[in-house]
């Protein structure tokens, strides 16, 4: 792997992706923003998702109807759900050739901004997956954003529009695509980053507060639906046409 790597731990996966977290409106959110995207540009299966961690969005996706299956490079345990179709401790440029060449689309959701130098990893992955068509990845967005958050989970960077098409798409072929989401968080995250020296916790929602996170998370995402993408939000999702 090219450059400086932030890979988790399984102490710092234990407190970022606690027991049922899938259920956080956060996540529920973002996995529609990823769904809509995949159907938008006719990605097609297999996929892969690099840098799966516990599964969490390879279950989700594949109840959608995704072929998609994960690697990780990280020695943690898979969510049950998704264990068939995630392997951990697994460099995804050291898959055999014969497996590297029948996927179609790859994901990178929250990864990248982990990497000293994502160019570099992601010129590495277009040539180790040679049937790859399409590029999907989620980002931290606003640098003006960066707090302790940030810290804990060993960022890099947060992005803008303009930073992530170079990283994913440096020589702008066409049908790249990029919109901000989360745009409702990003005057707390704003005020959190200047005032609050605290890191922001991820809880499990349980109970009736599955139900409120079920409810948020999908005006999240009608608010994806409606606002200009260029507007600015704690996140980003682009897709790059590699081939």
């Amino acid at each position: 792997m090219t450059g400086r790597t932030t890979a988790f731990t399984p102490e710092q996966f234990a407190s970022i992706y606690p027991a049922g977290v899938e259920h956080h409106y956060w996540n529920l959110c973002r996995n529609r923003v990823i769904d809509r995207m995949l159907r938008g540009i006719g990605a097609i299966g297999p996929m892969i998702e690099v840098g799966c961690g516990k599964g969490l969005v390879v279950q989700a996706l594949r109840a959608k109807g995704h072929d998609l299956v994960g690697v990780d490079i990280a020695q943690v345990e898979a969510v049950p759900s998704a264990s068939a179709w995630v392997r951990t401790g697994t460099d995804a440029l050291a898959l055999p050739e014969a497996e590297a060449k029948r996927y179609r689309t790859l994901l990178l959701l929250d990864v990248i901004e982990h990497i000293d130098e994502p160019e570099g990893f992601i010129a590495q992955l277009r040539s180790a997956f040679p049937s790859v068509e399409w590029i999907v990845a989620t980002v931290p967005a606003r640098q003006e954003l960066f707090s302790e958050h940030d810290t804990f989970n060993r960022h890099f960077r947060r992005y803008d529009l303009r930073t992530l098409r170079m990283h994913m798409d440096p020589t702008a072929a066409p049908g790249w695509k990029a919109s901000y989401f989360f745009h409702a968080l990003y005057p707390i995250a704003w005020l959190q980053a200047r005032w609050s020296k605290k890191r922001r916790k991820f809880s499990a929602p349980g109970g009736f507060a599955s139900t409120i996170h079920a409810a948020l998370g999908y005006t999240l995402y009608l608010e994806h639906l409606v606002l200009p993408g260029r507007l600015r939000g704690t996140s980003i999702i682009g897709a790059a046409r590699i081939r």
